[in-house]
């Protein structure tokens, strides 16, 4: 454990540290979608869904899986879930019969901007008391983190 500053009081380790704020952020952030029968989760997938349909671009599994860096139980889990809450369907691919097309249901549609609204005061809140060159500066240096974790 690396030795603190402060005598006889020793320092959390970094990648602990990023453990407890990634626990913390998600549990308070669960909590709060609640009321939308969310979980955090579940609103990034749509969230994904959303832009890509923004775009025009089909959505499988697969894709899911890859851009959420989730396994392929996780992911279908995750599905399962959200089409039992009427927030996405599944259907054949025109394209490609072999794959099922994921998108998001009017149900879902209905939610986004609150789901926005939540998240943006959520990343509000953890960057609280920070000035905009601290907070550029932490988004720097946590993707330099991320970098040297995904080498």
């Amino acid at each position: 454990m690396c030795e603190s500053p402060v005598p006889g009081k020793r320092e959390i380790p970094l990648g602990a540290k990023l453990k407890f704020i990634h626990l913390a952020f998600d549990n308070r952030f669960n909590q709060n979608l609640q009321e939308l029968n969310l979980t955090s989760s579940q609103m990034h997938l749509l969230i994904y869904l959303d832009e890509c349909e923004r775009n025009g671009k089909e959505v499988n599994q697969r894709d899911i899986e890859k851009h959420l860096h989730l396994s392929n139980p996780t992911v279908t889990g995750l599905l399962q879930r959200l089409e039992a809450k009427g927030f996405v369907a599944r259907r054949i691919s025109e394209r490609d019969g072999r794959n099922k097309v994921i998108s998001q249901t009017e149900a879902c549609r209905a939610i986004h901007a609150e789901m926005r609204r939540r998240l943006d005061s959520q990343n509000a809140e953890i960057v609280r008391g920070l000035s905009p060159e601290e907070i550029a500066d932490l988004n720097r240096l946590l993707d330099v983190l991320l970098k040297n974790i995904q080498e």
